[in-house]
């Protein structure tokens, strides 16, 4: 293991602690939304701030803009809207 390895990471947001987790990572392109299952990530302890390699992101947007078939389709998202939710944006 190296220096750079055995160095806490800090959160750039609130200084927390950042540790290595792999997530699912929702993306939104143009109009359409993508998941991402298996991501590695760095996570906040703290504030939850959510952290990618430049190669991890680089490999989302290839994804995206390549036709490759998704290994999963998700279907039945809810969707809802708070705009006319007044007495609930009152609180």
């Amino acid at each position: 293991m190296d220096k750079k390895e055995t160095m806490i990471m800090k959160c750039p947001l609130c200084k927390g602690k950042l540790r290595k987790r792999i997530i699912t990572h929702e993306e939104w392109w143009e109009d359409a939304l993508y998941v991402f299952k298996d991501v590695p990530a760095l996570v906040c302890d703290s504030c939850g701030d959510i952290s990618f390699t430049d190669a991890v992101s680089e490999a989302m947007d290839r994804l995206i803009q390549s036709k490759e078939e998704p290994s999963e389709y998700l279907t039945n998202v809810p969707v809802f809207s708070l705009k006319r939710k007044k007495r609930i944006l009152a609180q």
